[in-house]
């Protein structure tokens, strides 16, 4: 609404041609017709085909389809079979994982617009909200919600609570003056929202903009036309597949090319020579694509997501667990996120003492320190129209917070309010910035008053002290004003109390006049605090390397001053700071440390988060607000709090089941311990996959026989490879994991220390099944031992992995004992080995049966190679701790 707050009342109704009788019920259906139901646009149902397609959405998955094509074309119909059924489970569980956390959310996503009460044609009327159109004349009232953006037209005492728009955690004072300028949407206080709720007192209101062009529908707008954005995990492994097709078609080409050469030199070159080697370069490129790691990446995610479910999170997309943990920034909306949203007084003051109350929230427990004069709370606790009360041993209020949090410092003084009866009131407006009330106690009447310090004591002649009124002197106002003072630079809202005797004539017919000649009684400041367990949660994100914004719609003080109690420091900036920077200024005052964003709007949001992903940052969004929405889609990933609005948790990949802070560092946690697991599969897999490589490759090379047909190669891929590595899916982090740097956005998905683990490990074990296979068979052709050296090399390179499995868990120092399912794989994969060689299906592996000596070698070899690598791995992660910088520290993946 760009310029109805600037008009007044009149003006708004002869511009929407209505009046306040609102409108004929013909004109209402017309236009009704000419702008559309009162609601956002729907959403699109969940469409099966594209969730389930886009599980197939992996360059390395693109790699296997092809391998599978080549595979049924040569007619290697098992190893087809078995990587299409491979591919087609971890798609299926990827989808049904996806499609669980979209529909427990589908109800999250219907806007509920619920009942409004207009005046058509003079009458009030209750109408469903959707049929509301611009002109119609709308009666709110305490506890309604907004149902479309309007003018006030009339405020009998109106707060209505604008956090889900605005962020500002106070309900605001509505007023029908008309206001200059053209200001941001929370300081337009003659204007209510849709979607909003009304805090206090009643209004009429002319509708102005409904649907899809209200406030709420604008953000919606700004969401439907938001791109999807792979997460860095997701760029990391198509980047991986992508360098490891090359190096795939690589080497085979060059195999092809090397035979290819040699025979026609030879002048031995056939047709039925190439098919072969273009067959033995498929399954070279079975042997080389790791076929189980969609599915351990699919499972650890899977993993990951029921343990945030267990800690209150709900994940609604695989990929986005991991993100988490790669973030570097977290954008944290204050109210109801870092705060509880729920005002609690802090401090009493009178000329007799200070008071600091304990206990948050509306719990009316805690002790109530220092000497204040009783008179004070029981002014809090009368003039008053909030309720509290107990449900589901919950403390819940009606009304306005801060009266709410009047009666609660009431009780927890001890405050007794017993015997006064109410005889009139004066209700609170934006002119006179105060409240009043009549009461009759026995037979005394008394006019109890509430309101802005600096207002209230103009009205005062006389001071409250030592249990008596004095005259107010220069000298006690001072010291008033410097006390409010203190407690404004702590962002606390500081109400001043005062009354004084009525004549019973009087006491049932207030106005204004009677408002003057008071007693000043005291002071009470109330803040809306920190969530107790923020500041633990704020210290592990800092230790974890995680800068931490606030991006709020509250006031700058409120911003800073709750920011330096959890430990959120840096620049601070407001709105209209922020509107007079371009966008390298804005760039420049991110890099020279601002954190603290104050009275932002969602443009402002989605300003913020575009910078900080310009400078290569992953970016986390938490809120709550319909304000938060657009940010919460734009950034890295968006974390919605539970108690937050639909659309909110709609725009979110993250629903935390209740608002607590210290979930999202949870999930940080998490992620990073999800990595950590890929990072382990990654590498056990790639290992064995090198050691394949080499031992087939050198085999063509040198013209020997090849010691691994293509069964082999995808039985090891299947079972020694991927058991293992979908067990270490499920390994828990090991210690310090929040003490490490996150990884820059331009890391690979394993870093070059990681690399160099990966080619020493691949190198040693094929080295050592080449020896084995010259120790048995040469490079004789003809030599009848060579089903004894396929099944020495077949077996030496399974164990070999297994060796390989606890060198990579020790090396990121991951507990040995810690995961019961490792040692399952272990043993399941040993047994299988063994059972393999001693079954009748040995033949369909072209493998044979091994007596005590060939075993005793086997095994030996095996401890003389476990002995090797647990060397090398002991001397890297010693070589890494020595020469790692703080900086390069980032992605190294020990945790000491």
């Amino acid at each position: 609404m760009p310029n109805h707050s600037q008009l007044s009342a009149e003006a708004v109704l002869q511009e929407l041609a209505s009046t306040e009788a609102g409108l004929p019920q013909a004109e209402a259906e017309h236009r009704l017709a000419q702008y559309g139901p009162n609601r956002l646009q729907a959403q699109a149902p969940i469409n099966h085909w594209r969730l389930f397609f886009n599980q197939f959405k992996s360059f390395i998955v693109y790699i296997l389809l092809v391998a599978t094509v080549l595979a049924a074309i040569t007619s290697e119909y098992v190893d087809a079979a078995i990587i299409l059924l491979i591919l087609l489970a971890n798609a299926g569980i990827g989808y049904w994982q996806e499609l669980s956390a979209q529909k427990s959310l589908q109800a999250l996503k219907q806007l509920d617009t619920g009942q409004a009460k207009v005046y058509r044609d003079g009458q009030l009327r209750t109408l469903g909200a959707e049929e509301l159109v611009p002109g119609d004349v709308v009666m709110v009232e305490a506890g309604d919600k907004i149902p479309a953006d309007a003018r006030l037209l009339t405020a009998n005492r109106l707060k209505v609570g604008e956090a889900s728009l605005t962020g500002e955690s106070v309900p605001v004072d509505k007023t029908t003056d008309a206001l200059p300028g053209d200001l941001p949407i929370a300081d337009r206080i003659n204007c209510v929202y849709a979607a909003t709720n009304v805090a206090d007192g009643s209004g009429k209101a002319v509708v102005v903009a409904t649907g899809m062009t209200t406030e709420m529908g604008k953000i919606a707008a700004m969401l439907h036309e938001g791109e999807t954005e792979l997460t860095p995990l997701q760029l990391r492994l198509e980047a991986f597949g992508r360098n490891l097709g090359y190096v795939v078609l690589g080497i085979c080409a060059l195999m092809v090319a090397v035979f290819v050469v040699e025979q026609v030199v030879q002048h031995t070159f056939t047709w039925s020579g190439l098919l072969q080697i273009c067959l033995l370069a498929v399954s070279l490129a079975v042997a080389a694509v790791p076929e189980g790691l969609p599915a351990v990446v699919t499972i650890a995610l899977s993993i990951g997501v029921k343990k945030l479910l267990a800690k209150k999170a709900l994940v609604k997309k695989l990929a986005s667990v991991e993100t988490l943990g790669s973030c570097n920034i977290i954008c944290s909306d204050k109210t109801g996120t870092l705060t509880q949203n729920q005002m609690t007084v802090t401090d009493a003051w009178s000329l007799a003492g200070e008071s600091q109350l304990a206990g948050i929230g509306y719990q009316p427990e805690g002790e109530v320190s220092g000497q204040v004069a009783p008179l004070l709370f029981q002014i809090g606790a009368l003039c008053n129209n909030a309720s509290l009360y107990q449900k589901e041993n919950e403390w819940q209020i009606t009304g306005d917070p801060m009266e709410a949090a009047l009666l609660v410092s009431a009780q927890k003084a001890g405050a007794d309010i017993t015997g006064f009866q109410r005889l009139a009131e004066l209700p609170f407006d934006s002119t006179r910035k105060r409240m009043s009330v009549a009461v009759q106690y026995g037979e005394d009447t008394l006019l109890l008053v509430k309101g802005a310090p600096n207002v209230l004591l103009e009205q005062c002649d006389k001071v409250w002290q030592e249990e008596a009124a004095r005259p107010m002197d220069e000298a006690a106002k001072a010291q008033i004003t410097q006390q409010v003072d203190s407690y404004a630079t702590q962002a606390k809202r500081v109400l001043g109390f005062a009354y004084k005797p009525l004549p019973s004539a009087e006491a049932t017919a207030l106005d204004p006049d009677d408002e003057s000649q008071l007693i000043f009684v005291g002071l009470q400041a109330l803040i809306d605090p920190p969530r107790p367990e923020v500041t633990d949660a704020v210290r592990r994100a800092q230790a974890a390397g995680i800068r931490l914004m606030m991006i709020t719609g509250d006031y700058l003080e409120t911003a800073q001053a709750i920011g330096e109690q959890i430990g959120i420091t840096g620049l601070a900036i407001d709105g209209p700071g922020l509107d007079a920077l371009s966008d390298d200024e804005l760039a420049q005052a991110l890099a020279n440390g601002t954190n603290l964003f104050a009275r932002v709007t969602p443009a402002h949001k989605m300003r913020i988060v575009a910078a900080l992903k310009k400078q290569q940052n992953v970016v986390a969004m938490t809120g709550d607000g319909v304000n938060d929405a657009p940010a919460l889609q734009k950034a890295d990933i968006g974390v919605a709090v539970g108690s937050g609005t639909d659309v909110a948790k709609e725009a979110a990949d993250f629903v935390l089941m209740d608002d607590s802070f210290v979930h999202i560092v949870n999930a940080i946690e998490e992620g990073r311990g999800i990595y950590d697991n890929i990072q382990k599969a990654i590498l056990h897999l790639l290992t064995g996959n090198l050691s394949e490589v080499i031992v087939v490759v050198m085999a063509v090379v040198l013209g020997w026989p090849l010691p691994l047909t293509a069964i082999m190669l995808l039985w090891i891929n299947l079972v020694t490879d991927g058991m293992p590595a979908l067990a270490l899916a499920m390994d828990p982090h090991g210690p310090g994991i929040m003490e490490r740097k996150p990884l820059p956005l331009n890391t690979g998905i394993l870093p070059r220390e990681l690399l160099i683990f990966l080619v020493i490990l691949g190198v040693l074990s094929g080295g050592v099944a080449i020896a084995l296979f010259v120790w048995y068979n040469g490079h004789i052709t003809s030599s009848p031992q060579i089903g004894t050296a396929r099944t020495i090399v077949f077996q030496f390179i399974a164990l070999a992995e297994m060796v390989i499995l606890f060198a990579i868990r020790a090396y990121f120092r991951t507990p040995t004992f810690t995961n019961y399912w490792v040692w399952g794989a272990v043993g399941g994969t040993i047994a299988l080995q063994a059972g393999l060689m001693y079954s009748p299906v040995s033949s369909f592996f072209d493998i044979v049966p091994l007596g005590l000596s060939d075993l005793g070698i086997l095994g030996g070899s095996t401890v003389v190679f476990a002995a090797v690598v647990w060397g090398v791995m002991l001397l890297l992660r010693a070589f890494h701790a020595r020469a790692s910088t703080p900086q390069s520290k980032i992605s190294r993946p020990s945790t000491q």
